[in-house]
């Protein structure tokens, strides 16, 4: 599925001078999946904005930045929505879901990318910073999830963040697996009945929610939101928006424009066979299953060997230290360019 028309001002990145700093993963931890497909997915509880030990955050995250390591609810969102989210196409299908890695560990992907500052100045995100490889990746591999907030994709406006409760004092066994927190779960939306009022208990105070409603976020203007499930009906759409919390995958840049690492500063090609930017993304956006969580989800991966791929391109997609840059469309590019001659446009207006 092609991601939103992504209206992302990913970090600009230059090619790394030294080793990414890689971090040893841990054993995947055991965890019951849910009980029934038609559980309103409940969000395990966030790392904090600010990192309580070294190794709660990836390197480089920024510090007021909420890093996520399981996605967050809009109010907006429906049954209909999370019926949508929580329905898996038949194995027959079209568009068949694959399922996440059974090896996948919430958290920070540090064994296998990492986030670094650009500094070079040919390329277009250069003082930003985009994600490389910490170790060689290979063709298919599954990198990273991307995470963000899931909300109505026809809905333009959105308000406050709705984070999970956080556990209060004597409440510490909440099973956050199942999104219970302290006993208490993350608001999901208005329901038609009493029953599924009863399943997705509302527990946001009367000021947070006042506060909530003082928020105006316009999603149309995100540079980090991609479409999840794009089927064309309001009631099924779903997008997921990483501009105002995330992962490390609301780095990754577009290919365009970056210089090819293979070729320092200044260098002329001798022919035309030499690339000196890069022609192609080497990784894409997927739709994929969670089969814990039960629900589709956005994940980045490494892009295919070719058939014409040979030696080591056929078993390295994305080598130690390259960055991992995926295609944003033409959609997105058009509509940036469009945005730009708007705000160009003013400016000379003013000025007239």
């Amino acid at each position: 599925m092609a991601p939103k028309e992504t209206k992302q001002k990913l970090a600009k990145k230059s090619h790394p001078g030294g080793k990414p700093k890689v971090i040893k993963p841990q054993k995947p931890p055991r965890r019951k999946p849910p009980t029934s497909q038609s559980q309103i997915p409940k969000p395990q509880a966030l790392l904090p904005t600010t990192s309580p030990s070294a190794n709660s955050l990836p390197p480089n995250w920024p510090s007021a930045l909420p890093y996520l390591t399981t996605p967050l609810f809009s109010p907006l969102l429906t049954p209909s929505h999370y019926s949508a989210l929580r329905t898996r196409p038949p194995a027959d299908s079209i568009e068949p879901l694959q399922e996440l890695p059974a090896d996948y560990v919430a958290g920070p992907c540090s064994a296998k990318a990492v986030i670094l500052p650009i500094t070079d100045k040919r390329h277009p995100a250069c003082g930003q910073a985009g994600l490389f490889a910490a170790r060689d990746l290979q063709p298919g591999e599954f990198v990273v999830r991307y995470l963000g907030e899931i909300h109505p994709g026809g809905e333009e406006w959105g308000g406050g963040l709705v984070f999970p409760v956080e556990a209060k004092k004597g409440d510490e066994d909440g099973d956050a697996e199942d999104g219970e927190i302290g006993g208490q779960k993350q608001m999901a939306g208005q329901q038609d009945s009493d029953a599924a009022q009863h399943d997705q208990e509302i527990t946001a105070t009367p000021k947070a929610e006042e506060e909530r409603e003082q928020v105006k976020y316009n999603y149309i203007t995100s540079d980090y939101d991609l479409w999840l499930d794009h089927s064309g009906s309001p009631e099924a759409d779903l997008a997921i928006d990483a501009a105002r919390a995330g992962n490390e995958a609301r780095f990754i840049n577009d290919y365009r424009g970056i210089p090819n690492p293979a070729f320092p500063v200044g260098y002329k090609p001798q022919n035309k066979k030499e690339e000196v930017f890069l022609k192609r993304p080497n990784a894409e956006f997927k739709v994929v299953w969670d089969p814990l969580r039960q629900e589709k989800t956005m994940a980045v991966y490494v892009l295919r060997a070719g058939k014409k791929a040979t030696g080591k391109a056929r078993e390295v997609g994305i080598e130690r230290g390259a960055e991992v840059v995926v295609s944003y469309g033409k959609g997105f590019w058009e509509k940036r360019r469009a945005e730009e001659m708007d705000k160009e446009g003013a400016e000379v207006g003013k000025e007239g």
